[in-house]
């Protein structure tokens, strides 16, 4: 009894300190860091384009509580090399009311840009 006991504890602190895997490259949970909280919302599909030589993008959030939720979030541009190419934005703020899946629209400032990462946040 003693053996399975902490065969089942051994397991039990094994999968409990499961780290998880990272996001896969050029995924759209590779291009968003969460800064701090972020309680039931969750990030979907990510739309790049180059319009007019800019970069264009469309980032899906959905609330999936039964509350509004205000969300902060700023994008950060990046070069080829990966280094910032704009300066650094403001926070932005959006309300995302209950059970709602809306985009974020941002277009980058500067022809230079060629990535980005969205960094997003509840209060």
């Amino acid at each position: 009894m003693r053996y399975l006991l902490s065969g089942a504890l051994a397991l039990f602190l094994l999968i409990g300190c499961a780290t998880p895997s990272p996001p896969q490259p050029n995924s759209a949970a590779s291009k968003i860091t969460v800064m701090g909280k972020f309680k039931h919302i969750s990030a979907g599909a990510i739309r790049v384009a180059r319009v007019n030589g800019f970069m264009t993008v469309n980032a899906q959030m959905t609330n999936t509580s039964r509350h509004n939720r205000l969300v902060y979030y700023r994008f950060t541009w990046l070069g080829k090399d990966g280094f910032p190419v704009a300066n650094e934005e403001g926070w932005k703020t959006i309300t995302l009311y209950a059970k709602q899946n809306t985009f974020i629209p941002a277009i980058a400032p500067v022809p230079q840009a060629r990535d980005f990462r969205l960094e997003v946040k509840t209060p």
